[in-house]
């Protein structure tokens, strides 16, 4: 009786788990929604980023995320409606990670998050303004054209973002890639973005330049007066800035003697580029007894009418003087371009910054020629010095001399005599010091190219580091110590040397990102 009880237990438990089989079966649980699944796009265009994925049953959303830490942190969250995601303005040249998850009408069934994977925007069509792009007042907006055509220009004051230019761009813009746009305020930061219709193509930053100090003399408004400047010089005061128009001539058709600090260079103007061009038939000098902080002479273009007999200064009287500057220009056919010859001058710095010069003739870029004149030190430096019979020389001492950053071709005379630099039996106090230069031939006197490099006192410091010359340099003696000679002459080194063209043309040169003047590396 007991063992038919116990078999009709059994009977009742086993009949009872079918029954909950079958309701189980019967009553199916919601499932979790599937992941979503790249399909078709997955692309950048500029800073906008393009993803689609496969629909999912049963979804009625999509979350949409981009991180650029591997979701660490999360740049933004998109919710979206569709299976396709198109997200603009992102940082230009910037990889993200992209991931996605459906999302159910009960939330708790969403799926898990499906890793798209990773893309990278492009960079920015948009170029940084450079220096030669900035004034007080304006910049040139330039980019490389790319992708869509670029329709317009927003600049905005990057520190409160109020919009000061909105500039709608020509066929004639677009086809230059570049625009310049005035009307800004000196010494301010400003944004710059740029359009295709209503996209960003790119964003950077720049700082407008300091105004003028002291007082300006704007001589830009005078047109076809080539006496103006030297009409202008005796009456303004010490201190001033004096800008001359671009493109147009001032002659200097007499000596005139300096007796007050000057800037005088041409005036910022980003769409005339060519400089002020003084033309001698002079020179200028300093007056009798005069003290002045500094002359400066920036951005133009000297000339003269005579090789063998005109000077940008041919100094004859007492003076003393700061500082002489020639910065950002270019100085050709002089007999001499700076000369003391006569006098008691003294000038603290000479100073030749980023100017290309040459035809210079047998009184030199630099030539204190009397022993009662004086300047105590000497830098040129990322400058180009071609077609002239000397570079400096000095019948008194000096503190120092850099040269630095420099190409020289046909000079100084090729006499076997001639030196870059000629001190004679003075001496340099604080040494002569050239780095990175380059050194071609010499100028050609009969056909004799044969140069020497360095005379002074003995005991006199020569530091050199990085420079060259070319094969067919010739040297008479006088070597800078440690210069390293090249395998190739000037014609393979250079493309153009015999018309002013010295840009590197050899890539197997080890000095071709280091050494010369940078405008030709």
């Amino acid at each position: 009786m007991v063992t038919d009880m116990k078999k009709l237990i059994v009977l009742l438990v086993m009949a009872l788990g079918l029954y909950t089989s079958c309701k189980k079966k019967d009553i199916m649980e919601p499932t979790r929604l599937f992941r979503p699944v790249i399909a078709g796009e997955l692309l950048a265009d500029s800073n906008t980023i393009v993803a689609s994925w496969q629909k999912i049953a049963g979804a009625t959303a999509y979350e949409f995320q981009l991180s650029r830490d591997t979701f660490r942190t999360v740049d933004l969250a998109l919710p979206l409606d569709t299976n396709k995601a198109v997200v603009k303005k992102l940082l230009f040249n910037q990889l993200y990670q992209l991931r996605v998850r459906a999302i159910a009408s009960d939330t708790v069934l969403s799926s898990k998050w499906s890793d798209l994977g990773a893309i990278k925007t492009l960079s920015s069509i948009l170029k940084l303004p450079a220096v030669d792009d900035i004034t007080y007042n304006s910049v040139r907006v330039k980019w490389t054209s790319k992708g869509a055509a670029v329709t317009a220009i927003k600049i905005i004051k990057t520190a409160d973002s109020a919009v000061v230019a909105e500039v709608p761009l020509t066929a004639g813009d677009v086809a230059s890639e570049n625009k310049v746009v005035s009307g800004l305020e000196a010494s301010t930061k400003y944004t710059i973005f740029l359009y295709s219709g209503k996209d960003e193509r790119g964003y950077v930053d720049f700082t407008t330049k300091a105004p003028f100090s002291g007082t300006v003399i704007d001589l830009t408004s005078f047109t076809g007066r080539p006496g103006v400047l030297a009409d202008t010089l005796p009456v303004i005061p010490s201190g001033s800035t004096v800008l001359l128009k671009r493109g147009e001539v001032y002659n200097i058709a007499a000596a005139i003697p300096f007796n007050k600090s000057l800037v005088i260079m041409s005036a910022p103007d980003l769409v005339n580029t060519s400089q002020a061009k003084l033309y001698f038939t002079s020179n200028f000098d300093f007056a009798d007894g005069a003290t002045i902080d500094s002359i400066e002479f920036n951005d133009l273009y000297m000339v003269s009418d005579s090789y063998s007999g005109r000077y940008v200064f041919n100094t004859s009287k007492s003076a003393s003087v700061g500082k002489i500057k020639f910065m950002n220009s270019r100085v050709e056919i002089f007999r001499g371009m700076v000369r003391m010859k006569e006098g008691t001058a003294t000038v603290n710095d000479f100073v030749i910054n980023n100017c290309i010069i040459d035809s210079i003739g047998n009184y030199f870029v630099l030539n204190v020629n009397t022993a009662s004149c004086k300047i105590n030190n000497i830098s040129i430096v990322n400058s180009t010095i071609y077609k002239v019979e000397g570079v400096i020389a000095s019948s008194q001492s000096s503190s120092s001399v850099l040269i630095s950053d420099c190409t020289f071709n046909e000079a100084p005379l090729g006499n076997s005599k001639n030196h870059y630099i000629d001190y004679s039996a003075n001496a340099v106090t604080d040494g002569i010091t050239v780095n990175n230069c380059i050194f071609g031939i010499g100028k050609s006197s009969g056909g004799a190219i044969t140069v020497k490099d360095v005379r002074a006192a003995a005991g006199t410091v020569i530091g050199t580091a990085n420079n060259y010359r070319t094969s067919d340099h010739l040297s008479a003696g006088n070597d800078f110590p440690y210069i390293a000679t090249y395998t190739r002459p000037i014609t393979e080194l250079w493309q153009d040397a015999a018309h002013g063209n010295f840009k590197i043309a050899d890539n197997g040169f080890p000095g071709r990102n280091s050494t010369g003047d940078p405008r030709w590396r």
